[in-house]
Order: C-alpha cells, then sequence, then structure tokens
C-alpha cells in the first residue's frame, strides 16, 4: 500500500468523476474538490459562461485551481475531463495519484444525453464530438494514471470499494 493522501480522478465528461469523488472523499473522510464546481464558486459563473469567455481563459482558471488543490492533503479532486491540455496540469497530475475512469463512448452518449451543461458538446453530433474529444485525451489520460477503472456497468460504491482496495 502506498501512502497516498491526494487522489485525483480524470478521464472524460460523464465518466463519472464527480459522482465517484464526492462518494470516495466522505467513505475516506477527506476532503472533495471537484475543479468546476469550485471555479463556478471562485468567478460566480457556469462553466458554460466561463466557456463564453473563451476557452483559454477558463483552461487558465483550472491550471490555477488545479496547482492549489495539489498543495493540500486527504483530498480526493475530481478535475475537469480537459484538465490533461495543459502540460503544466499534466506535471502536476504525473507527480500524483491519478485514477482514469475510462467510460466507453456509448456509455458517456447515454449518460450526457439530456444534459446541456458541457460547451464542448453543444454544437454538432454529440458522439462524434465526444470521439473527437476521446482521440485527442485518451494517451494523456492513460499516461498520467496509477490506475485504470472501466465504469461502464460498474456503480459508484463499485468504483470507490476498487480505489480503496488498491491504495
Amino acid at each position: 500500500m502506498e501512502n497516498i493522501n491526494q487522489i485525483f480522478l480524470i478521464g472524460m465528461m460523464g465518466s463519472g468523476k464527480s459522482s465517484v469523488g464526492k462518494s470516495l472523499a466522505e467513505s475516506l473522510n477527506w476532503t472533495f474538490y471537484d475543479i468546476d464546481h469550485e471555479l463556478e464558486k471562485d468567478h460566480n459563473l457556469s462553466v458554460n459562461d466561463m466557456f463564453a469567455h473563451g476557452e483559454d481563459q477558463f483552461r487558465d482558471y483550472e491550471s490555477k485551481k488545479l496547482q492549489e488543490i495539489a498543495s493540500k492533503e486527504n483530498i480526493v479532486c475530481s478535475t475537469g475531463g480537459g484538465v490533461v491540455l495543459n502540460e503544466s496540469n499534466c506535471d502536476i497530475l504525473g507527480e500524483s495519484f491519478c485514477v482514469y475512469l475510462y467510460t466507453s463512448i456509448e456509455s458517456l452518449c447515454h449518460r450526457l444525453d439530456n444534459d446541456n451543461s458541457r460547451p464542448l458538446l453543444s454544437n454538432g453530433d454529440r458522439q462524434q464530438l465526444l470521439e473527437n474529444i476521446f482521440l485527442d485525451r485518451e494517451s494523456k489520460y492513460e499516461a498520467l494514471s496509477s490506475m485504470k477503472i472501466i465504469t461502464d456497468n460498474s456503480s459508484i460504491d463499485e468504483v470507490c470499494q476498487t480505489i480503496k482496495e488498491n491504495i
């Protein structure tokens, strides 16, 4: 068992990072951080509204928040799916215990079917957009992950139990 005092959840939007993170932190009696929710509180704007001001600015906010959270101990952090697009974020995550929650495109489409809060899925065919995003990010998720869990047919509790058995 490693001496782990931080767990970062990475993966595609809809993979369960927020739900798993909240439950996992509760079961470990650790503090939970969801980067997107933290940014919404900090800026008093939704992620969609922040994206409307430019994705580059949003990614800058995201990087600063990741850096701040990474300095804390006994935390579970749900990252945004695009956190891996910034090299400095990858440097931080590369030194951390990252759990890659892998979810198939089919499952993501089903989970995100009625979710209009995802700015990157607002224009075009969702399945095609998800496939393109996945292809762009998957190798980074794989490279950064300390462990990978396939979430398609697993409950939140099952995913949390798997993580706890491996830390």
